[in-house]
């Protein structure tokens, strides 16, 4: 990946550092939304985030749709919501830290009738508990966070896909923090619609929304009639989607387009499974390194994601004073949410980041440390990156 030198860095969990070539295809001249170029990138980034999330490619007789919006990811929660679930209506929500509970607010937002499973932060809801409230509740769609970014744990998502297929429940997966650095395969597993965010592991600015959207939850939206919403009804969009050029609906975000279309190119340059391993191997060195300065991962290594690492920070250090350290080394690391706002720091290693960004985190961080009375070793937490 090239990646330009930012100040300050971001190692948080999103935005990610851009690719100068990204960067360089956003500040292309403006096209129309309906131009032919636009069309070509439209099509690009579409495709590209089919391969990713592994749904069914649109020259597929069962192809699914992949919706690109202007917006953010919590616009595409909402938007995976309210064209399937209508006032009244059972939705299960299932939570496993801050983005779960997300989705059950825009549940109750417009006016499903919500219910939660959930459990305690830094674990994992058991597959048992979801099949037994779907089955208590009557629910025909369930949402799913695949990672939670508040606690850096993934859900058994794949255990969750198995039990809406035998119950016939239509499955929506939060897929934000995850696409693009970890594997979802999600025709494979039978999940309805997956949902993630530009400014991710997709390696691009912040700014769209997009929606992997099956037939059977088309289907469903069909069979919903009215949509609570005018801009974020999937049929508005569908025939736009299909072919820009010969349908309007609203105009595209042109400029991201562009960029999304390099940035698929980028990845798959790499190759998917490539780069879900090299995700896997930063996620690994990371995790080593913040245990060699005491800060070890909430959370057992076999739940946590990819994509983003949370740590207990130490009582004896300010977890905001320490963020301020490695701020005054052109690093950014986020700080905890939620309930876990006050006590600890979260790392985002996705996208574009690679070990020289590692390298210039982890360093910053054991300057921090070491600058604020840790006990720790120059080098500790470097050293385990090598």
């Amino acid at each position: 990946m090239t990646v330009p030198a930012p100040s300050p860095l971001l190692l948080i969990p999103g935005p990610s550092p851009v690719p100068q070539p990204v960067l360089e295809a956003l500040a292309r001249p403006t096209e129309s939304h309906s131009s032919e170029p636009t069309g070509r990138s439209l099509r690009r980034l579409q495709e590209g985030v089919a391969h990713a999330v592994g749904a069914r490619p649109a020259g597929d007789p069962a192809g699914d749709l992949v919706l690109v919006l202007a917006g953010s990811g919590t616009m595409g929660l909402e938007a995976g919501i309210v064209n399937l679930v209508g006032p009244g209506e059972k939705l299960l929500v299932v939570s496993h830290g801050f983005f779960g509970a997300r989705f059950a607010a825009a549940g109750r937002a417009i006016g499903a009738d919500v219910v939660e499973v959930s459990c305690p932060w830094g674990e994992q809801v058991p597959a048992g508990e979801v099949e037994r409230a779907l089955q208590e509740s009557g629910a025909k769609v369930m949402t799913v966070t695949h990672v939670d970014t508040a606690t850096g744990v993934v859900s058994p998502f794949l255990e969750y896909a198995r039990i809406a297929r035998e119950l016939g429940v239509v499955m929506v997966l939060d897929a934000v923090a995850g696409a693009g650095g970890m594997p979802v395969g999600m025709a494979a597993a039978g999940i309805d619609v997956v949902i993630t965010a530009s400014q991710k592991a997709l390696g691009m600015p912040p700014g769209l929304a997009i929606l992997a959207i099956s037939q059977r939850a088309m289907e469903r939206r069909r069979q919903l009639g009215r949509c609570g919403s005018y801009f974020l009804d999937w049929l508005n969009w569908e025939a736009t989607m299909r072919d820009s050029q010969a349908n309007y609906f609203a105009t595209l975000p042109t400029n991201m387009l562009a960029a999304g279309a390099v940035a698929m190119e980028l990845a798959e340059g790499e190759g998917w499974e490539p780069r879900f391993a090299r995700h896997r191997r930063m996620a690994h060195a990371v995790r080593r390194g913040l245990r060699a300065l005491g800060l070890p991962p909430l959370g057992a290594d076999e739940v946590l994601s990819s994509t983003v690492t949370a740590v207990r920070v130490p009582e004896t250090i300010d977890p905001a004073a320490l963020r301020r350290a490695a701020a005054a080394e052109d690093v950014t690391i986020a700080g905890g949410i939620g309930a876990w706002s006050k006590t600890t720091i979260r790392l985002g290693h996705m996208g574009a980041v690679g070990l020289p960004e590692l390298l210039h985190g982890m360093a910053a961080l054991e300057g921090g440390l070491i600058s604020l009375g840790a006990p720790v070793e120059r080098g500790a937490g470097v050293g385990e990156l090598m």
